[in-house]
């Protein structure tokens, strides 16, 4: 796929992810709603993107939780990839960030770069599915890479568990 059109639809889809920051705010029960932000986005670093900046700084004014959509560090998302190209930029909120496995992720062996660098965050490994909770949402976390979780059925062999 050309750089441009990726780079461009990286930038698009954080800008617009960034400035929704889907804001949630129900509390049943409780007297005061207690606001919940999420903030993220998909297809975004690399160490030839010059967006990956510029939506890593929008993060840094909008406070939450970070979550990412996939395809994290292009263009094969290896440990090498997400030190130099992920962890310069949106890597400084990786302590809030609850991240999602793209095919990028899966161009490194079972996504081990991923979920080494991601660690607990990223679910557990050899799944990269979870949830959490975040005042009164929870949140689920799917991957969606169904061939390297041995498909995404309600019976399919990781899926079952």
């Amino acid at each position: 796929m050309n750089k441009t059109i990726l780079a461009v639809g990286a930038m698009a889809s954080a800008m617009v992810l960034a400035c929704i920051a889907a804001v949630l705010t129900a509390s049943p029960g409780v007297s005061k709603p207690q606001t919940v932000t999420l903030v993220g986005a998909g297809d975004f670093a690399g160490c030839d993107f010059k967006a990956d900046r510029k939506t890593a700084k929008l993060l840094g004014k909008i406070l939450g939780t970070v979550f990412t959509l996939g395809d994290n560090v292009y263009p094969e998302g290896t440990r090498a990839q997400l030190r130099n190209c992920y962890d310069p930029t949106w890597g400084k909120y990786k302590m809030r960030t609850r991240p999602t496995a793209g095919d990028q992720e899966y161009n490194t062996s079972g996504a081990k770069s991923y979920f080494d660098y991601f660690g607990w965050r990223a679910g557990k490994a050899g799944r990269g599915y979870y949830s959490y909770d975040r005042g009164a949402w929870h949140i689920v976390a799917l991957n969606s890479n169904c061939k390297e979780i041995s498909g995404c059925e309600w019976r399919s062999a990781k899926g079952a568990a």
